[in-house]
């Protein structure tokens, strides 16, 4: 199957074409403006999306910087020696048995 690649092309002229494109352009247009349009009104929801992300911001910043106070405000005494250490290696070992 050595068929040059202008032999193949030749071949394909030769043939009669199987669709209509003459209303190929037009209907491309045609979903462009759809797209638009459905675009338009997705934009028209714009501020709801902008003002529950706002919210959604000032409820975490005060949640957030609620729990950092409180945080902040209990002292935690950390020592090697400690006998409250969470994540020691002896301490993580022992909670799997």
């Amino acid at each position: 199957m050595n068929h040059p690649l202008d032999d193949l092309v030749q071949g394909l002229r030769a043939q009669s074409l199987d669709r209509d494109l003459s209303q190929l352009e037009p209907a491309v247009w045609r979903r462009i403006g759809g797209a638009r349009m459905e675009r338009a009104t997705d934009l028209g929801f714009a501020p709801l999306r902008m003002a529950t992300l706002v919210m959604a911001l000032v409820v975490g910043a005060a949640v957030g910087g609620a729990s950092a106070v409180v945080a902040a405000a209990t002292p935690q005494e950390t020592s090697v020696f400690a006998l409250n250490t969470h994540l020691a290696p002896s301490t993580l070992l022992e909670a799997r048995r």
